[in-house]
């Protein structure tokens, strides 16, 4: 089977003949994560918001923002530039002294949910279960690629393929041998079975 890949928000699911993996996009994921096919249980997912920027580096995005709309409406006399430039900034040091000195001193997450309702992304995360007892894969996808990140449930393989043994060419001259040896009666039924056991490596 050749790699299938399937591209999430977060990142990249690449699935093999034997394996699931997913390789993040983003640096608040676990870079590379994956795990058996036969391994692959229940896919949960629950809502999720998302903010892919840290609210101290929104806050001096907003500033900048604010400033230069503020020169712009200098320049050109354009109230309403200087009207959204003065909120721009006001923000931005609303933002950055919440971050810095609540969040930062007291371990709130203020500055966070203030960015976080205005500007936050809205998706679900994903959890493939790894029966196996091993580490999930966890990645997140958009509104609209919650039916096809819940159709990779339909990827796990069911029952563990079995290796096959196949005899190299010596062995299958020695088991010619036994059987001979047992047809004789020489071997009995028990050290033909044990003998065979020892040859297939079973």
């Amino acid at each position: 089977m050749e790699t299938k890949t399937y591209k999430f928000a977060s990142g990249l699911i690449e699935v093999t003949s034997d394996r699931i993996s997913f390789r993040s996009t983003i640096k608040d994921l676990k870079q590379f994560q994956s795990m058996e096919r036969f391994n692959m249980g229940h896919i949960n997912s629950e809502q999720y918001t998302y903010l892919g920027i840290m609210p101290i580096q929104l806050a001096l995005r907003s500033i900048l923002f604010g400033v230069i709309l503020a020169i712009i409406a200098i320049a050109g006399n354009i109230q309403i530039f200087s009207l959204m430039g003065v909120s721009a900034i006001v923000f931005g040091l609303v933002v950055f002294n919440l971050d810095l000195w609540i969040d930062g001193f007291l371990g709130t997450k203020f500055g966070y949910r203030l960015c976080a309702y205005f500007f936050a992304g809205k998706g679900h995360k994903i959890t493939i279960q790894n029966n196996s007892g091993g580490e999930h894969i966890v990645f997140y996808v958009s509104l609209d690629q919650l039916n096809e990140a819940m159709k990779l449930e339909q990827l796990g393989i069911k029952e563990r393929p079995v290796a096959q043994t196949i005899p190299q060419s010596n062995n299958i001259d020695d088991l010619e041998k036994i059987s001979e040896l047992y047809r004789k009666g020489i071997l009995t039924e028990e050290e033909f079975t044990q003998k065979k056991r020892q040859l297939l490596n079973l």
